[in-house]
């Protein structure tokens, strides 16, 4: 589980030489007569057969996330890549963050065994707060600290149709905290999942992993799904080669329904069940974590260009690092969307949302960390709309989108954002934008002390600031080739940062400020080949400076850090590849520039995947990870990822 620090606390740490802060088993009866030979063809369905997948169809398959409604992935005027399901089942990946590594421009840095570092366009941490991450419309992150304690986020990886991933702000629809980028995870509607699934694996990173699925009819109303699954983690290791004693478990199941009331009215209603627990060699205890959450969506569509969305969520949490601290959380949250026409050039998406959240915090450790007050309720009002105005029939397009939000750390904020799409033909498409987007404060930024009150959170910290430009050109050059590029300019201000020198204060306490501006840009370039019909390549450079410091006079030094914490080059390329009927290959090759200032050194890692179908319904996937090396860091103040061998048997019926 992410320890609870924040730069500045590290940059005490590491001056003041203390100690950091503390941070089902599903049956499966997998192998068995489907084994026989079967004498229908083998089909590549599950994973989806490469020769379907042409590259002009995954150029303009419909993305929902730009702008609240489908539409074309090739006329979107944002930073958007569209990661297939089929895709993560090629991959063999077993978790989101490893999911999001698949995905050209996201940052993605492992700790250990359950630890992740994830952004996009900057700022990572364990404690990343600019980036939006959602799971079919329910918000991930925690208001705890503005980010996601990725170990506790899960499904069935399989049932996941498609990520959308925004790279830049998505503030005036998604709202605060889509400083730099949207994750919208996706999954299979439950007529897309009948039937039943069973994996089973392990190897050298797992002790074991099962995941079951049965999905069926709700007589002529709908279809249905359940689920359930257990991972356990082997630990990874320390620098010096050692075991790093943070082995684990995650163990969750969750059901989804999609009933069909009318013509046009449509309901869906799913949940999910966690339970984790994963070794902390500081404490010699379990940290535990726990939750469920319920989501009811209702659906009237009116006709093509008109439908009404009323969605409703219950989210509980509980997390337990059994060191420092332990929270409890209840979130409601109501969202209303309604999409219409106005005219022949004009379609709006406008709506609004609610949200309360409940928090009950036990400070463990007082000395060390502590929140007051204990308990708080924080509620959030909005309203967004946003415009599509066709300015010239199939050349350009105008979205003008603004959300307003009412919080009770700062009050109101106002994000707009003004997009521009110029179609030149259907292969070659120009867009721009201007956004400006908050990352709201939290409890950790108001109402937190570290070391007996050495550093305090501040009431008055406000929100941080981002105005951002950006210009893309996506284009089919031909059937095989395409590129996708773009460049981006931010405008960072009211940055965190604190009041004082941490290793020489002049003033105590040392309090939560906003303390800092700056800037970043980069160019980011992804390019599509398809040399074979069975053969697809997906290339992929980043480049990203940033440039961020405290104000002239401030004694902030934790600000500038920010530049040690993302890498200026990426560069990943994946090659996908149908040998014939019963073989599937992936192979993922990346490079990750070096963190300078935190001494993690750049690093070059080998993915392999081979899928090989025994029988119709039954495969095996053996999957080799870190395949250069024995162990490397990804990031600063984590333990060391070693190369790992794992396999699996995944069964269909």
């Amino acid at each position: 589980m992410p320890k609870l620090r924040f730069k500045a606390a590290d940059t005490f740490c590491r001056k003041s030489g203390r100690n950091g802060l503390s941070i089902l088993a599903v049956f499966i009866s997998v192998v068995n007569s489907s084994y026989a030979v079967n004498s229908e063809p083998m089909l590549l369905a599950r994973a989806g057969d490469l020769a379907s997948m042409s590259l002009e169809s995954l150029m303009n398959i419909d993305v929902v996330s730009v702008s609240k409604h489908s539409e074309p992935l090739q006329q979107s005027a944002a930073a958007v890549f569209v990661l297939e399901g089929s895709t993560i089942v090629r991959s063999g990946v077993k978790s989101i963050p490893e999911a999001l590594r698949l995905i050209p421009g996201v940052q993605v840095a492992r700790l250990d065994s359950h630890s992740w570092a994830i952004t996009a366009r900057g700022f990572n941490s364990t404690l990343a707060d600019k980036l939006e991450v959602l799971m079919d419309g329910r918000s991930l992150y925690t208001p705890l600290y503005s980010g996601v304690f990725w170990d506790s986020q899960d499904t069935l990886l399989d049932d996941v149709a498609r990520i959308e991933v925004i790279r830049g702000p998505g503030a005036a629809l998604w709202g605060a905290n889509a400083v730099n980028g949207v994750v919208n995870i996706v999954t299979k509607s439950a007529a897309e999942t009948q039937g039943s699934f069973h994996q089973v694996g392990g190897g050298s990173e797992f002790k074991g992993f099962g995941a079951w699925r049965y999905g069926g009819e709700v007589g002529d109303l709908g279809h249905y799904r359940v689920y359930a699954k257990t991972t356990h983690y082997n630990a990874q290791e320390t620098p010096g080669a050692g075991d790093a004693q943070d082995a684990g478990k995650h163990n969750q199941l969750g059901f989804r329904s999609d009933l069909k009331l009318s013509d046009s009215d449509t309901l869906t209603l799913q949940g999910d069940y966690y339970t984790g627990a994963i070794q902390s060699p500081a404490t010699s205890k379990d940290e535990l974590a726990s939750g469920y959450n319920v989501i009811s969506r209702w659906k009237r569509r009116y006709d093509e260009s008109s439908d009404t969305e009323i969605q409703f969520i219950y989210d509980q949490t509980s997390r337990d690092n059994r060191f420092n601290f332990a929270e409890d959380r209840n979130t409601y949250d109501l969202d209303i969307k309604h999409r219409f026409a106005v005219g022949e050039r004009q379609s709006f998406v406008l709506g609004g949302g609610y949200r309360v959240t409940d928090d009950d915090i036990t400070n463990l450790e007082p000395s060390n960390t502590e929140f007051t007050p204990l308990k708080r309720r924080d509620q959030t009002l909005d309203l967004f709309v946003q415009d599509q105005i066709v300015l010239i029939p199939d050349t350009l397009q105008l979205t003008l989108g603004a959300k307003y939000e009412r919080n009770d750390y700062t009050g109101e904020e106002f994000q707009p954002s003004v997009r521009f799409g110029y179609i030149l033909d259907d292969r070659n498409t120009f867009w721009g934008a201007v956004s400006r987007a908050v990352r709201i404060p939290n409890r950790l930024d108001h109402t937190i002390e570290f070391f007996d009150g050495f550093i305090v959170g501040d009431e008055h910290f406000k929100s941080e600031e981002v105005l951002a430009y950006e210009l893309g050109y996506r284009a089919i050059f031909k059937p095989t080739l395409s590129a996708d590029l773009a460049v981006f300019y931010n405008e960072y201000d009211k940055l965190r940062g604190v009041s004082d020198d941490l290793a020489q204060p002049q003033t105590l306490p040392v309090r939560i400020v906003n303390a800092g501006s700056g800037t970043s840009q980069g160019v980011e370039l992804v390019m599509r080949w398809e040399p074979l019909q069975a053969v697809k390549i997906l290339g992929s450079y980043t480049y990203f400076d940033m440039d961020v410091a405290a104000y002239a006079g401030s004694r902030d030094t934790s600000i500038a850090q920010n530049d040690e914490s993302d890498p200026n080059s990426q560069v990943s390329l994946q090659l996908d590849w149908d040998i014939g009927d019963k073989w599937s290959l992936q192979t993922r090759a990346r490079w990750v520039g070096g963190l300078d200032g935190v001494a993690v050194d750049s690093y070059s890692a080998l993915d392999i995947s081979a899928i090989w179908r025994l029988t119709r319904d039954l495969d095996f996937t053996l999957i080799g990870s870190n395949l250069l090396d024995p162990q490397h860091a990804e990031f600063s103040g984590g333990n060391e990822i070693s190369r790992s061998l794992n396999g699996q048997f995944t069964w269909h019926f």
